[in-house]
């Protein structure tokens, strides 16, 4: 198995970005929604539809926010891999260096 802690780190920072990006984009969106108002009316069938219309964002939204916040951890989660992956390695590496100098003296 072949692991390169450089390419984990930049998918991580990558992943991380792209939660900052699509977390902005989500609130555009939002601030665009609420821009619109209640187009629907203040009557009986338009108080319905209105209602219809805030349980639905609202879930879609925590369902949005929720991903943010998952593909912005999994980010987090990648950078520390690669960290500790590159401990690993240079505890190895330093292993067999002492090995290597324990043969040749």
């Amino acid at each position: 198995m072949q692991v390169d802690p450089d390419a984990l780190a930049s998918s991580g920072s990558g992943l991380e970005r792209v939660a900052a990006e699509f977390g902005q984009a989500l609130a555009a969106f939002q601030q665009e929604l609420a821009g619109f108002g209640q187009p629907w009316g203040g009557d009986d069938i338009g108080s319905l539809i209105g209602a219809a219309h805030e349980a639905v964002a609202e879930f879609a939204f925590d369902c949005f926010g929720t991903a943010v916040d998952e593909i912005g951890a999994a980010g987090v989660d990648l950078g520390a891999m690669a960290s500790t992956y590159r401990e690993v390695e240079e505890r190895i590496r330093g292993s067999f260096q002492a090995l290597q100098q324990g043969f040749e003296g």
